[in-house]
């Protein structure tokens, strides 16, 4: 009995499958991944005349405690709200800057800025965490807008 097109048509598309897939895997391995925005934490605030080189270091620590730059690259890497950024602790590389001041028990002051130093997001909160997880959002929000 002589098989069928229908028949014909079925093996072909059986035995083209796994090589369909395996180009659509390849392809998708290919693709380059999106860039991630990637955040700096800034160690201290600069403050002096804008174009100068001649800024002067302002203190970001609170009653001669050290700022918390580990803990907020932390803070960073465990939030899910901040899983969309990559952490670097190179400035020049930086597409935000995230400056944090601790308040001692009186909460925590945050700011960020595109890699010009324009703020565009700023708050508070009592907890380091929440903190953090805001400025991820504010920096989402402003990725999704502007970003690259």
């Amino acid at each position: 009995m002589k098989p069928s097109v229908t028949g014909y048509i079925f093996a072909f598309l059986f035995l083209l499958g796994p090589c369909a897939a395996a180009q659509s895997q390849a392809a998708d391995e290919n693709k380059l991944p999106a860039r991630r925005p990637v955040v700096y934490v800034m160690p201290n605030a600069l403050a002096g005349v804008a174009g100068s080189d001649s800024g002067v270091i302002v203190d970001s620590a609170h009653n001669g405690k050290e700022p918390q730059i580990a803990k907020i690259y932390q803070e960073l890497q465990h939030h899910p709200e901040c899983k969309q950024f990559a952490e670097n602790m190179i400035k020049e590389k930086a597409d935000y800057l995230l400056l944090l001041q601790h308040g001692g028990g009186k909460g925590n002051r945050w700011a960020v800025s595109d890699k010009q130093g324009n703020v565009f997001a700023s708050g508070e909160s009592l907890l380091l965490g929440n903190s953090v997880k805001d400025a991820c959002l504010a920096m989402a929000k402003d990725w999704q807008s502007h970003g690259s």
